[in-house]
């Protein structure tokens, strides 16, 4: 199944506003957080948009299960919102219904 995951904080909440003024490498905060990217066993990420000054992140996964994306998810819903949609592939639809290029 696809899901589709719009997540959002604040800058009160940004870890990497908070690695900032820390004091703390930037660069070390990016490499750990953005580790999410790479899934894991359970979950596919199949595409990661992003937009920093809005503290805002869309992704597109790939899940057998909705609790495996539930507990995917919990890194996003401990610091601000987080909105699973369930969606399909348009493209691989329409290739399977024989008029991709008709």
């Amino acid at each position: 199944m696809l899901f589709h995951i719009t997540a959002q904080h604040d800058h009160l909440s940004c870890g990497g506003v908070a690695a900032r003024k820390a004091g703390q490498d930037i660069s070390e905060f990016q490499r750990e957080w953005g580790r999410w990217m790479e899934g894991n066993d359970k979950i596919k990420v199949l595409a990661v948009y992003q937009n920093q000054p809005a503290h805002r992140v869309m992704t597109v996964i790939e899940a057998s299960t909705y609790e495996d994306v539930s507990v995917f998810t919990n890194q996003f819903k401990d610091i601000g919102s987080c909105e699973v949609q369930l969606v399909g592939d348009g493209i691989a639809g329409r290739h399977a219904s024989g008029n991709w290029g008709k």
